[in-house]
């Protein structure tokens, strides 16, 4: 690992390309970011840890209290010092991934890293795979795979309502509303098991079709308010997308430029200055919004500037809404019209700009079905953004200002979940109020009971732990 003026972190990256996960091996892996700082941390765990820690820094864990910093020098396999640092010890299960755990914290420099990693290696460790100590804590016990799912977007989250969500969610605030609805399923499938089972036994009493049909409801109902979370879950954690479109030189890169509050663009009176599309991001209640200037729409005869239109087109298929810009102080052309068909059926927000001048355009004609409001602004000035801005509140991230109690759901993986759920559920609610034997209904209930268990991770595919685990970074 030395040799190459690479950090630890890309080199064990590199090391573990191809690695499969050994149950019962012992795993390192930096536990801070690529790069120098003041200092760096690096992780073991496994059965090994606390053995091979203690020949790298000639301490016991014997000798000092768990879970307390001491001061080690740290030594390679010929016993020559790499650095002076601190060394923590985290007996099995109280540790994050329910093994024995070291962390020794050296001063930030990618080599003393790197080295220390290899010495590791070299005495029995092997580099971690992508998220495999998350792994390991889910696979130990000490997390379900929402709030390892949780931990994830943690660490990724862009605003401090996304991590405030993400960490409701690390907390178990998904699980605490899956698991309690999962249990009265259970415990509505026993009745129905029981009913079908034991109808003629005095002491039983059986559970009707009325009885059935109203406990199913109510579970369904409770899930599709846990789905309706999606909405706003799915904002916080990817964010939301704005195009800036119209036709050339109407002041879309100053509108960008005014509502990210930098020069992120140039601005010139030279029409098609912006040939491919510029992108910047803004904080609106918390939800990470990307605004991106586009290519002035029209019909050019230059490739460079043609390309553009056509990513501007791709661009405004994907965004969440646009905000389509005409030049107020002048009468709309052919062109302005031309370019408003290509939003008028998306959400959109008509803007007549440059009402710092004499206005010479009100905007009439300019009614898609996806319009959501028209404002006068000035990008130069600053006019009407508050405006502006509270309407793009309103349109993307409607409820996000209210205090949100649960962890909303954030991956379509919850949604399909608690969907399969909700639709055997449905089917079940069905075939009590047909009257139909009482073993239709336990059979969808035990799908649904499957559904939520899929969900926690009590039952999961390896495909999909490896999907979700790879997503993390090495050391984490």
């Amino acid at each position: 690992m030395s040799g190459h003026p690479e950090d630890g972190n890309r080199h064990l990256a590199g090391a573990g390309n191809g690695l499969q996960r050994v149950a019962g091996s012992t795993i390192v892996a930096p536990a801070t970011p690529a790069g120098p700082g003041a200092i760096s941390v690096l992780r073991l765990s496994g059965p090994g840890a606390f053995s091979i820690a203690s020949r790298l820094t000639g301490t016991s864990p014997s000798a000092h209290p768990p879970r307390t910093l001491s001061v080690c020098s740290v030594r390679n396999t010929s016993n020559e010092d790499i650095d002076t640092g601190m060394v923590v010890f985290f007996p099995a299960p109280h540790s994050f991934t329910g093994e024995d755990v070291v962390e020794i914290h050296l001063h930030g420099n990618p080599f003393l890293l790197g080295e220390t990693a290899e010495a590791a290696c070299a005495m029995g460790a092997r580099p971690a795979t992508p998220g495999e100590f998350s792994r390991r804590a889910f696979e130990n016990g000490k997390m379900d795979l929402t709030q390892a799912e949780g931990l994830c977007d943690l660490i990724a989250a862009r605003t401090a309502a996304s991590a405030r969500a993400a960490l409701r969610q690390l907390k178990g605030g998904i699980r605490d509303a899956v698991v309690p609805l999962r249990e009265r399923l259970l415990s509505l499938l026993i009745l129905l098991e029981a009913s079908i089972d034991f109808s003629d036994e005095e002491d039983i009493a059986p559970l009707s079709a009325v009885q059935a049909q109203e406990r199913i409801s109510e579970i369904a109902t409770a899930l599709s308010r846990l789905i309706a979370s999606y909405d706003l879950g799915h904002l916080l954690r990817d964010g939301a997308s704005v195009a800036i479109a119209g036709v050339a030189n109407v002041g879309k890169s100053l509108l960008l430029n005014r509502l990210l509050g930098e020069e992120r663009a140039i601005v010139t009176d030279i029409p098609g200055t912006t040939r491919d599309y510029l992108s910047g991001e803004l904080n609106l209640w918390g939800v990470p919004v990307r605004l991106i200037d586009t290519a002035g729409l029209r019909e050019t005869a230059d490739p460079v500037e043609r390309e553009g239109v056509r990513r501007t087109r791709e661009i405004l298929s994907g965004a969440d809404l646009a905000l389509f810009l005409l030049d107020g102080s002048r009468p709309a052309h052919e062109g302005d019209r031309q370019a408003y068909a290509e939003v008028a059926s998306l959400p959109h927000i008509l803007l007549r700009n440059k009402s710092d001048l004499p206005v010479a355009e009100t905007g009439v004609g300019f009614d898609g079905p996806g319009k959501k409001g028209v404002f006068s602004i000035s990008a130069k000035t600053g006019e009407g953004m508050d405006r502006l801005l509270a309407a793009m509140e309103r349109e993307l991230v409607p409820g996000v200002g209210v205090v949100v109690a649960e962890a909303p759901m954030t991956r379509l993986r919850h949604v399909d979940a608690a969907g399969k759920a909700v639709a055997a559920l449905k089917r079940a609610e069905r075939a009590a109020g047909e009257g139909l034997s009482l073993e239709f209904p336990a059979a969808d209930v035990r799908e649904a009971v499957q559904a939520l268990s899929e969900l926690t991770g009590e039952i999961a595919p390896e495909e999909i732990l490896d999907a979700i685990f790879g997503t993390f970074c090495i050391g984490k």
